[in-house]
């Protein structure tokens, strides 16, 4: 991945397709996690619906407790 600058063309280099931009990458908030942001170490927050590591206690969003992990959801986190 590189930064795009505005304004500029880029183009495959072995068949000349003109390239264009598809998605953005946005920087994340500081978080207490020790975890990776993927897939398998997120969870639902209980009281606002948004993602937040597993290995957390609160919910980086609303500040709120999170409902504890199931002992077996617990141990995919390690």
């Amino acid at each position: 991945m590189i930064e795009a600058e505005p304004g500029r063309d880029y183009v495959d280099r072995e068949t000349g397709e003109r390239l264009e931009v598809v998605a953005e990458l946005l920087p994340l908030a500081p978080t207490a996690s020790e975890l990776p942001w993927s897939v398998e170490n997120l969870r639902f927050c209980n009281w606002c619906d948004q993602l937040a590591q597993k290995d957390l206690n609160d919910c980086p969003h609303c500040a709120r407790r999170m409902t504890p992990l199931a002992p077996e959801e617990e141990g995919d986190a390690r």
